[in-house]
């Protein structure tokens, strides 16, 4: 793994994080997302922990934890990684530092997600189980896969 760090996301990430998202379509996200991936990064993210992650003072990665208190649940949002640094272990850094977040959140005692079919091995790995699958949920060949991890 590069000497990769996090930090709280600040606005002036807006534009390396859309690059970092730029990095991932088609593939991984569809082009259709990036207006509400726009959206987030302007206002939403501000109301909530977004982490980024860099290798010295660029940004390769980045993600966010959406707590639904009354739930007793966390959401991992818009969690990705630019693509040439993909198999870098930079991932598994960014999922592990929004899980430990979490699990110190008392309240928190499910994390969920929504993933397509190129990820959801990635977290399955973390423990994170199916709870259903929509073909083409995001965009043609781009299934969405629910997931869910019991922390406690």
């Amino acid at each position: 793994m590069l000497s990769a760090k996090s930090r709280a996301y600040c606005i002036e990430d807006r534009l390396a994080c859309l690059a970092v998202f730029d990095s991932n379509v088609p593939h991984f996200f569809a082009l259709q997302e990036r207006s509400d991936y726009i959206e987030f990064l302007g206002s939403e993210v501000l109301q909530r922990p977004y982490l980024v992650v860099q290798d010295g003072k660029k940004i390769i990665g980045c993600g966010g934890l959406n707590v639904i208190a009354a739930k007793n649940t966390a959401f991992l949002s818009w969690g990705m990684v630019a693509r040439k640094y993909h198999g870098m272990g930079v991932g598994r850094f960014l999922a592990q530092a929004r899980l430990d977040l979490a699990r110190s959140i008392p309240q928190v005692q499910t994390v969920t997600l929504n993933t397509s079919q190129h990820t959801k091995g990635f977290y399955e790995k973390f423990g994170f189980v199916s709870t259903g699958v929509t073909p083409d949920g995001y965009a043609p060949g781009l299934d969405r896969w629910d997931m869910i991890l019991k922390l406690k």
